[in-house]
């Protein structure tokens, strides 16, 4: 297996230092092979970017070891990369999806300021894609994981639901901080052990226990940053509440739990449901609201269920490819 990884040389913007060094495959007859093309220290320059485009170069490569370096990279120049018309659609997803996954990954090795601070920005920057770009919902859909890992979840969990809200009619405001509240209603998850979070059999009663505490966990987290948070307390904090009264950790009513909490507690359920767990394998998205609808009734705001599952029906055929999982646990 290579331990190279292509990148498209238009998500590079002209001026920049990559932060990584970049190398393109030439074939020299005997085979082929990566010569480098631009250190990660050097500035990427118009002068390079000309040379590719008199070899109909398209594709550059960095090291395995140094995706880390790229995705952050793409993340600082996210606007710009989102605004290039050169760049397609769904290499646009491509870069939405990676630099958020690498940030929510960082949020979840290391919760401090810093790392909360870039999920805001980058809810930011993401509900702004997806207002500008027609496409979005489509070229999301299909490239969402398809595996559960706590940090792929909550981009999974924040794709589909900001463009769920999009489509129920929140403007920017809120769905830029729906947005950011849904990348980080999880991270109370950080102080549970990672060995009870990925336990393969059912959990004991005291294990659930410590589970059920991660909504509060998270809002403590939040807080201690000192960053004015509102709707991410809210989303954070009710994510598990069901409309019956039968959810965690106050057992409020559909009445009581916000809207942004309704949307987020349907979407949580769904991704679990659709992609493989360590415990459960996935379902297709039609089985996995036929479930919903048939054994959890109860957890769900009906009138916001019913706009989700109208939600999906155009999004049906996009969603028919990807594998599907079972319910969280959490």
């Amino acid at each position: 297996m290579s331990e190279y990884l292509p990148v498209n040389s238009n998500s590079l913007r002209t001026d920049t230092k990559i932060g990584c060094d970049l190398y393109i495959l030439i074939d020299t007859g005997a085979g082929s092979r990566y010569i480098l093309y631009c250190k990660g220290d050097a500035v990427f320059d118009n002068n390079k970017r000309e040379k590719l485009l008199e070899k109909n170069i398209s594709r550059l490569f960095i090291r395995k070891g140094d995706q880390k370096k790229y995705y952050e990279y793409l993340e600082n120049n996210f606007q710009e990369i989102i605004a290039d018309t050169r760049i397609s659609s769904n290499e646009k997803a491509k870069v939405v999806h990676s630099a958020a996954r690498n940030l929510i990954k960082d949020l979840f090795n290391n919760p401090r300021t810093g790392n909360i601070e870039r999920t805001k920005t980058y809810a930011s920057n993401m509900v702004d894609y997806i207002l500008k770009e027609g496409k979005a919902a489509r070229n999301l859909l299909q490239i969402l994981a398809h595996e559960y890992y706590t940090y792929t979840h909550s981009v999974n969990v924040a794709a589909v639901g900001t463009l769920f809200a999009q489509s129920i009619g929140l403007g920017e405001n809120e769905l830029k901080s729906f947005c950011s509240g849904i990348l980080l209603h999880d991270v109370g998850k950080t102080k549970i052990s990672t060995e009870i979070l990925n336990k393969k059999g059912k959990l004991t009663k005291e294990e659930f226990s410590k589970v059920k505490k991660h909504p509060e966990l998270g809002v403590e987290i939040l807080k201690e940053t000192g960053s004015g948070f509102t709707e991410e307390y809210t989303i954070t904090l009710q994510h598990h509440e069901n409309a019956d009264g039968s959810g965690y950790p106050y057992g409020l009513k559909n009445s009581e739990i916000e809207l942004c909490s309704k949307i987020a507690h349907i979407i949580d359920v769904y991704d679990a449901l659709t992609t493989d767990r360590s415990y459960a394998k996935a379902v297709r998205p039609f089985a996995a609201l036929v479930e919903m609808k048939e054994k959890m009734s109860n957890c769900f705001d009906k009138e916001v269920f019913s706009d989700f599952v109208r939600f999906l029906g155009p999004c049906d055929q996009r969603a028919k490819t990807r594998k599907s999982g079972r319910l969280q646990r959490s």
